[in-house]
């Protein structure tokens, strides 16, 4: 299937698992290439990642040309130069009710500011989860007031129903792995920052292809023209997908991009 004639004008790419090998530790350079060859073609590209922008800057992201960066699962947007150009952080009833989880530590909680991560406390489930994504523990310290953007506890599959019982209000969870759940504001997601850099470019969702692999990966994919799962995803995440392509360690972001014709 070839949509050659397709004018695409934004690509949108997770990091960890999507253009991000945990195996290799780096990107591919086929994806690499694959980016610059897009830019080339006056095609927008941007990271979309529930990551936190300190963090992009010990991963080997750095050198990347990204016109933009989607952070924090949507909540919090940056510009080609990482300046804050949008945010979206949790209401005050929201933030009351994870200020109250983070001091109970009934679960590892990680409370992310637009500075910085905050960790109240750590266990073995915390550094499984960190070292699947190649990734330092936060700082374990206590929460200092600030606005917060995003939260992160760690926990089995096997205690997602506790999760969900534990739910601050406005909130659903998005897992990123086995160990790693996001909690984000309902209403927000990747979506919401793709909905923003899409206004501001005037670009329909229909003009763009996005790439994921995790359960926070589900908004974005089914919001723009063409959404891809990568092997190695998911799957739930490769249920909803209009294409499911080979692994991160398999050339997979080139191989959609062929299939599609976009390259």
């Amino acid at each position: 299937m070839s949509i050659k004639n397709h004018s695409f004008k934004a690509a949108f790419f997770d990091l960890d698992g999507t253009l991000l090998s945990h195996v290799s530790h780096e990107i591919p350079q086929s994806a690499r290439q694959c980016l610059n060859m897009l830019r080339a073609r006056g095609i927008k590209i941007y990271l979309c990642t529930g990551r936190h922008s300190t963090e992009l800057e010990y991963l080997p992201v750095e050198g990347i040309p990204f016109d933009g960066y989607i952070t924090l699962n949507g909540h919090l947007c940056l510009d080609e130069s990482k300046n804050v150009v949008f945010g979206l952080p949790f209401p005050e009833d929201t933030t009351r009710a994870l200020i109250s989880l983070f001091k109970e530590q009934k679960l590892p909680l990680v409370l992310v500011e637009e500075s910085g991560l905050t960790l109240n406390f750590s266990n073995d489930t915390v550094i499984r989860a960190q070292k699947a994504i190649s990734s330092p523990l936060p700082e374990i310290a206590p929460y200092d007031g600030n606005p917060i953007y995003q939260a992160t506890t760690f926990a089995d599959r096997s205690e997602d129903d506790r999760i969900h019982a534990m739910m601050p209000p406005n909130c659903h969870p998005a897992r990123w792995n086995d160990q790693g759940v996001d909690l984000i504001l309902n209403g927000g997601g990747k979506v919401a920052g793709i909905r923003f850099v899409l206004d501001q470019e005037g670009i329909s969702p229909e003009e763009c292809i996005a790439f994921g692999d995790a359960e926070n990966d589900i908004d974005m994919l089914s919001f723009v023209g063409i959404g891809v799962a990568m092997g190695n995803a998911q799957d739930p995440v490769k249920e909803i997908a209009n294409y499911v392509t080979s692994d991160v360690d398999d050339d997979g972001i080139e191989k959609a991009l062929q299939y599609w014709g976009i390259l």
